[in-house]
């Protein structure tokens, strides 16, 4: 679930290198494809972290070369959309803006067309073009044009494979900046994922989140989608991805937390999602205390809770590569066996030069927990929509390219 209010998108700028010798070597590896028929490469795309937020950024291309987009991945979202001219930040941004009236490609979608009546929000212009409208928590709304346009990914030998016709969001109206945040590549179920749209499956692997120097991390979207490892059931609700977690351990020993503790009720509150537009978790306040005792009991420094919004956060005094060498892994512990390690590189974070916080957060009433993408560094993780399975492997990322 994307939301700027988690990290300040104002301070940074993306660095985008020129790609115009890339394409002399790869435009003749092209191939074509259409959507919703397989492949015989598999789509995929780099995953870019970056050191200021705890996200990771989908690396693929729009009509052409010339127009390289880098999209926060969000499983919670179920649109692609990206800015598009005329937008009010446009003008003062130092990358280039996709044009839709400069291309031979891009297709408008009919406000009568199934794929605006998925929408939550959409309505009809005064030609019959579909327009949308998307709100994210904490954030402001974008809105633009339901359209299709051809995607360029890379494929597994090292190719690039052009997708036409692809359903996406073309923002005329947006509050982010384009030379921070181009756009949101959404993940979930709906018929205008993207997900949905190449083939009800897709897996991503990720390293050290805010480590712009990993290469490996990457996305696979539709048949190559590496399901392998652990599963356990995935249920969808409101087009968030839910699992069913059991419990939870710190160093092999089980916390004392009823396994009903994780349960959605019949009205739908509570449970627990997995998602990757954040980077923190959020455990209901029993398994948070729980955690949050055990994790005290072993570290023998002051600590306080920092509140933070509406939730409450553990930190500790002290740097957090000297303080918690050894600490043992937490694990999430979910139904069919599956397991979803947390070393102390992904249970703690630091918060300032003479403090450090546990990534994991104590939830608000009646809300959802949430495994955020900082729990998943270090794994594979596989969704099969149509099998309704989430196959979680931890492996170093590398290993794919071999």
């Amino acid at each position: 679930m994307y939301n700027s209010v988690h990290t300040d998108f104002d301070r940074a700028k993306f660095a985008f290198e020129d790609s115009i010798s890339r394409v002399a070597i790869i435009e003749e590896k092209m191939k074509r494809c259409e959507v919703n028929v397989s492949c015989s490469d598999n789509i995929q795309a780099n995953l870019h972290a970056k050191a200021w937020v705890g996200v990771f950024f989908v690396e693929f291309y729009i009509k052409d070369m010339s127009h390289r987009m880098l999209a926060v991945m969000d499983t919670g979202s179920n649109l692609l959309w990206v800015h598009c001219i005329p937008c009010p930040n446009c003008a003062q941004a130092s990358i280039r803006i996709y044009n839709p009236s400069t291309s031979s490609t891009y297709t408008n979608v009919s406000c009568r067309s199934e794929y605006c009546e998925a929408l939550r929000q959409s309505s009809c212009d005064q030609h019959e073009n579909c327009k949308y409208e998307l709100h994210y928590e904490g954030a402001a709304p974008t809105e633009g044009m339901l359209a299709t346009e051809s995607f360029i990914f890379d494929t597994s030998d090292d190719g690039l494979l052009t997708v036409p016709n692809v359903v996406f969001g073309c923002s005329h109206e947006s509050n982010e900046k384009p030379d921070v945040v181009m756009g949101v590549l959404g993940l979930n179920n709906n018929k205008v994922s993207l997900a949905t749209q190449l083939g009800n499956k897709f897996s991503y692997c990720v390293g050290r989140i805010k480590d712009p120097s990993y290469e490996y991390n990457q996305l696979i979207l539709g048949e190559g989608a590496i399901l392998e490892g652990d599963s356990t059931p995935l249920e969808i609700y409101n087009g968030y991805y839910y699992v069913t977690l059991e419990g939870l351990s710190l160093g092999g020993a089980m916390l004392d937390i009823p396994k009903n503790t994780f349960q959605r009720t019949n009205s739908g509150k509570g449970g627990v999602m997995i998602d990757s537009g954040g980077e923190f978790s959020f455990l209901v306040q029993r398994a948070y205390e729980e955690l949050a005792a055990a994790v005290m009991n072993m570290i023998d420094l002051r600590f306080w809770f920092k509140p933070e919004l509406h939730f409450s956060q553990l930190c500790f005094e002290g740097n957090v590569t000297k303080e918690i060498k050894g600490f043992p892994s937490v694990t999430f512990h979910f139904s069919g066996g599956a397991e979803l390690g947390l070393e102390a590189e992904s249970l703690f974070s630091q918060s300032t030069p003479t403090s450090f916080c546990m990534t994991i957060l104590q939830a608000d009433y009646e809300q959802p927990g949430v495994i955020g993408v900082g729990a998943q560094q270090y794994h594979n993780v596989g969704y099969d929509i149509s099998g309704k399975k989430l196959y979680l492997r931890r492996m170093d990322c590398e290993l794919l390219d071999e």
